[in-house]
């Protein structure tokens, strides 16, 4: 009996995995395919160095971008591992594109699509779906990202303040892998 113990309860947890091993691989989904725009963006995942002014003069800037959520959201990460880190994360919204940006100001303005052609991403507060008053708080209102070629873009973010552009900060980015 004491020989048969160990291969009774072999067999008992194997035929408890089946359904769970069955299961898993259900949810195995085909590669997400988002917006035009979107799978742009997909294509910056990796690390980018260049330079920034943020008033105190030119300085040297990171951003890395990854997929996660099965390639349907792409985070940004400006500034990482410094006090100054924010995050973004970019996503289809209704088959259009939209991003979440986790700033340093202390809020998170919603923005969507404005517009997109083959060489620019514009990125603008959402009229719905956020919970700053434009009118009166500072937050960043919108992203232009300009794609040069594969392996350098521009970002140009606007600043608002009591509900009028207040300038921004430009991003010069260069891929390094």
């Amino acid at each position: 009996m004491q020989k048969l113990a160990p291969l009774l309860i072999a067999a008992i947890c194997l035929s408890l995995a089946g359904p769970f091993v069955a299961h898993a691989g259900e949810h195995q989904a085909a590669p997400y395919a988002g917006s035009a725009e979107f799978e742009r963006m997909k294509q910056l995942a990796g690390a980018w160095e260049g330079t920034s002014d943020m008033g105190k003069g030119e300085e040297k800037v990171r951003v890395e971008y990854r997929l996660t959520a099965g390639g349907s959201a792409l985070v940004e990460t400006l500034f990482p591992g410094s006090a100054e880190e924010m995050v973004s994360v970019y996503h289809d919204r209704k088959g259009k594109l939209a991003m979440t940006h986790y700033c340093m100001l202390r809020n998170q303005p919603r923005m969507t699509l404005r517009k997109a052609d083959a060489q620019t991403i514009e990125l603008i507060f959402a009229r719905n779906g956020n919970d700053i008053n434009p009118a009166k708080e500072k937050h960043m209102h919108a992203v232009l990202i300009t794609f040069t070629d594969n392996d350098h873009i521009t970002q140009k973010w606007t600043l608002f303040e009591h509900g009028k552009d207040k300038g921004g900060v430009t991003l010069k980015l260069t891929r390094v892998r």
